[in-house]
């Protein structure tokens, strides 16, 4: 046999022999998707409402600059 036929024997070896087998494969892929889909909606939403601790230093340190601020200002009185 060539390598050729070889593979295609191969690749038949591999394939589901019945259409309900590649059914029910294709069924359990969509069930997969649609939970990763769901998952992944669910942990963006999630993530959509949290800072960054990044963002969390930015506003503390806005919030120490305006105390500060207000207070040079009572000492400026």
């Amino acid at each position: 046999m060539s390598d050729d036929n070889l593979e295609r024997e191969q690749t038949k070896d591999q394939e589901p022999k019945e259409p309900s087998a590649k059914k029910k494969l294709f069924r359990n892929l969509n069930s997969d998707l649609r939970s990763a889909l769901s998952t992944w909606e669910n942990l963006t939403e999630e993530m959509a409402h949290k800072i960054s601790p990044e963002e969390e230093q930015l506003l503390e340190v806005k919030r120490l600059l305006g105390e500060l601020k207000s207070k040079l200002k009572d000492f400026e009185d």
